[in-house]
């Protein structure tokens, strides 16, 4: 109730009912988006190469553009294009057996990044090369037999669990913030349950695939949460910093694919690492 000039009594919508009402307008295109979203990333991930090669492709160099617009606003069009054919022809030359000279390509997208991103020349250049990292490793964890559809789903499932953990338990209890100068949401109720959800993920995989829980794979699915989260926390810093809500309006209701993705570019190198160079094995 607001009271006028004259005298008068009006109501007026509180900012709680606006907030309530931003929020139920983009519901639906919400919605429709997943719904168109899901079934084609189950589906390259299930049938594999060359639709999950295809697939990755497509985000990465979507990701590169949305990185470059936020990092180099002036020359974010040639920047994005350069970088996006180097992690093409990087994908191509991984999948085709020639995986030690992959590197090449994503080493020029790096230094013309660098090279056209003034004062943010580092910025720009580590995107080009964490995305490039995070494609790469995907690729290669799902091409991996006869574990490779059994991994890839464990890192999606456990990155889709440590956030609807962290959202569920970050509501539900709240207190003190996790890290407030740069996602002012979260907290370390949130980061604990999101570590929980993690493990549950990775006992109930283990637990499918071996009839016996892997406690091993539960803690670091764990651990792959705590990675995960740090992933969204510097795409968020990174959005803080070039001033924007959503990396992009891609996809309608959900921001761009850098807000989808934070979490999976950070994990996808990790669990690569760990895998590759420890030799460890769902099964």
């Amino acid at each position: 109730m607001k009271t006028l000039p004259d005298g008068s009594d009006v109501l007026v919508q509180s900012s709680e009912a606006e907030r309530q009402k931003d929020t139920n307008s983009g519901l639906k295109p919400r919605i429709l988006s997943a719904l168109v979203m899901t079934p084609v990333a189950i589906a390259a991930v299930w049938f594999g190469a060359p639709y999950f090669d295809i697939l990755l492709f497509v985000f990465s160099a979507g990701m590169m553009w949305e990185w470059a617009r936020m990092c180099i606003p002036n020359h974010y069009i040639g920047v994005s294009i350069v970088s996006g054919v180097a992690i093409g022809v990087a994908i191509l030359m991984q999948v085709t057996g020639q995986g030690e000279l992959m590197f090449m390509p994503v080493a020029i997208g790096v230094i013309i990044a660098m090279a056209r991103g003034g004062k943010n020349w580092l910025l720009a250049g580590f995107g080009v090369l964490y995305i490039s990292l995070a494609g790469l490793s995907a690729i290669w964890l799902r091409h991996q037999e006869p574990n490779g559809l059994l991994t890839i789903m464990w890192l999606f499932f456990l990155v889709w669990a440590t956030d609807t953990g962290g959202y569920t338990f970050g509501r539900l209890i709240g207190g003190p913030k996790l890290a407030p100068r740069y996602s002012p949401n979260k907290t370390w109720a949130g980061l604990l349950g999101g570590m929980v959800c993690a493990g549950i993920v990775g006992g109930v995989v283990t637990y499918h695939s071996t009839d016996a829980i892997n406690w091993v794979i539960v803690v670091l699915s764990m651990v792959l949460a705590v990675v995960a989260q740090i992933g969204d926390l510097g795409e968020s810093a990174l959005k803080r910093y070039a001033k924007v809500k959503d990396s992009s309006h891609l996809i309608p209701g959900h921001g761009g694919l850098l807000d989808r993705a934070d979490g999976m570019l950070s994990v996808f190198p990790v669990a690569f690492a760990i895998i590759y160079f420890a030799g460890l094995s769902l099964r």
